[in-house]
């Protein structure tokens, strides 16, 4: 495999950080970016883009126009949330503020009621948590714009915008292209599918996906060498897992994290769904004392980090709990990884 320039490492680690690489030029970008946005102008750099992500998990961006979409990752969409990103895709494309020469700028509640009249399976509130997970913090198409009020208005009623990005429209035909591709199944190969694992779930288990450990085992240094490529990944591989850190991450201490490692070590074949809550509130005080922490933090803590899986209706611990040991001598709770 042929060495990943900078512009190509850039423009597929934002592809994986945000599913998206857009190619108009904006203020407040990085010239890093902008040099980026140039480079894909060229053939022989997508070639290279395209060529690392095919050989690193079978499938390639979408490109329209020097745009490109890559949904292949975490989180993957649930139907309901495909269902939904198109109709917010149709639903913008169609208004007004969005025609040759207006301001591309949005009052939120039109988006989400607009919305809702196509996805009536969801109230309004859910399809705004989800457009922001999805276009606001994970595409960043939308950029949140709140106008300014006079010290007299602040009793009134704040209507909240977002500023729609010029390129809305040809992401939204790679998105379109790009979910009908995904439909047609690759045939992958053996270290396809380990990479796979690794991208969306960051782990492989020894004991719980054998298949995959086997194939890790026999190409760890040639997996390895394909992540070192972005120079953000390295490949830990312990005795019974392999997990994939990102070294763009900062470390985690927060309490919610160190409660986590606690429950997740609690959970021994699993706990059903409603249970999840009472055995954080038990926990809790073992490990942060009289500190407080929000159960729905320690459940996001727990699926980020892959400490536990959630399915049928059961929260199951995952080997990566073996890495950890949580001391509850201190208040704040101390952690150390484990080999």
């Amino acid at each position: 495999m042929p060495e990943l320039h900078h512009n190509e490492r850039l423009i597929i680690n934002q592809l994986l950080d945000q599913s998206l690489f857009t190619s108009t030029i904006q203020s407040g970008m990085t010239n890093r970016t902008k040099e980026a946005i140039q480079a894909l102008k060229r053939p022989q750099v997508q070639q290279r883009v395209n060529t690392y992500l095919r050989d690193l998990v079978g499938v390639v961006p979408e490109n329209y126009q020097e745009n490109l979409v890559f949904l292949f990752g975490q989180p993957q969409l649930a139907p309901e949330t495909v269902h939904l990103l198109l109709a917010t895709l149709k639903t913008v494309i169609n208004l007004p503020e969005m025609q040759p020469g207006a301001e591309r700028i949005v009052a939120t509640q039109t988006i989400v009621r607009l919305v809702h009249s196509e996805v009536v399976a969801l109230d309004e509130r859910e399809i705004l948590r989800q457009l922001n997970d999805l276009f606001v913090d994970r595409f960043k198409l939308f950029i949140p714009d709140t106008p300014e009020i006079q010290s007299s208005e602040i009793t009134q009623e704040v209507t909240e915008f977002w500023d729609v990005s010029p390129d809305f429209n040809y992401v939204a035909q790679c998105i379109v292209d790009y979910l009908q591709q995904q439909r047609q199944k690759p045939v992958l190969t053996a270290d396809q599918k380990v990479n796979r694992a690794l991208l969306i779930q960051q782990f492989i288990g020894r004991q719980t996906q054998p298949d995959l450990w086997q194939t890790l085992q026999e190409h760890r240094d040639r997996i390895a060498e394909q992540w070192r490529q972005l120079q953000r990944f390295d490949l830990e591989i312990g005795n019974d897992y392999a997990l994939l850190l990102d070294t763009t991450r900062q470390p985690v201490t927060a309490r919610a994290f160190v409660v986590a490692i606690a429950v997740a070590q609690q959970l021994g074949v699993g706990v059903p769904t409603d249970q999840l809550n009472d055995l954080i509130r038990q926990i809790t005080p073992t490990v942060i004392g009289k500190n407080q922490v929000n159960p729905t933090e320690v459940k996001k803590a727990l699926l980020a980090n892959s400490l536990v899986v959630e399915a049928h209706g059961f929260y199951s611990p995952t080997v990566l709990v073996q890495r950890f040991d949580v001391a509850t001598k201190d208040e704040e709770g101390a952690l150390h990884a484990t080999e």
